[in-house]
């Protein structure tokens, strides 16, 4: 995922509200009443979470890719970034808060796999502590066949990203099709990314067989996610 493409990670998303997500973080955490400020971001990306929430946590980075961990170490040198697996996490510290944004737990294509994450993150967390992710594709915002566009246009790059989703077996086969002129070369290319489509239900029920008392926001808002709004669910999950 990403590997030669991951230099382009932060141009396709540069408008994205990380702030916003950050903000919701801090609110949230006052809300649930967490005393301790050691957070884990799992899949941590090139860090632009991490950026902001340094500022209010004392922070630990954790993705599976080491080409997106030496761009967020650049922009924050002053946070421990490792690699690292949801699957196979095993981190001799626990933590008051673990964050996992940016629809990554959409990577795990069972529910096994959903359960085994899960279970690691209880197991990391301290008594009390609270797990909050995102998840941006799900069974109840599914729109089958739409295709996506994502632009950047810059002097010396020009790029344009394109899928089209399709659903086989609960498991979206994202081909992303890159093409690129940067300092007037074209290049083309193709990354693979397999991401589990569940519905909402089935994850709730998981996080309470797991552990947690669930909460479920709309997209980052202090509103409390409708089943019918086709918006993205957070779930909060206090240990």
């Amino acid at each position: 995922m990403y590997k030669n493409l991951a230099k382009y990670y932060d141009k396709i998303y540069s408008k994205k509200d990380y702030r916003r997500e950050c903000e919701f973080i801090e609110w949230i955490t006052q809300k649930k009443q967490i005393t301790g400020n050691l957070l884990l971001d799992v899949a941590c990306g090139t860090g632009s979470h991490v950026n902001i929430l340094k500022n209010k946590f004392k922070v630990m980075g954790l993705d599976i890719n080491k080409e997106m961990i030496d761009i967020a170490g650049q922009k924050s040198p002053d946070v421990e970034f490792i690699e690292g697996d949801m699957q196979n996490l095993n981190i001799d510290k626990r933590f008051d808060i673990i964050t996992c944004l940016f629809s990554a737990m959409n990577y795990n294509l069972s529910l096994e796999d959903f359960k085994t994450a899960l279970q690691n993150f209880y197991s990391h967390l301290k008594e009390g502590g609270l797990v909050i992710f995102d998840l941006g594709i799900n069974k109840n915002n599914w729109v089958e066949g739409r295709v996506s566009v994502d632009t950047v246009v810059e002097d010396n790059l020009k790029l344009a990203r394109i899928c089209q989703s399709h659903l086989e077996d609960n498991i979206f086969h994202a081909n992303f099709v890159f093409l690129i002129k940067e300092k007037g070369k074209v290049d083309f290319d193709i990354d693979c990314h397999d991401i589990g489509v569940f519905e909402v239900e089935q994850i709730s029920e998981i996080m309470k067989n797991t552990g947690f008392s669930v909460s479920i926001y709309r997209e980052f808002s202090k509103d409390i996610w409708n089943p019918d709004s086709g918006q993205i669910p957070v779930f909060v999950g206090l240990k």
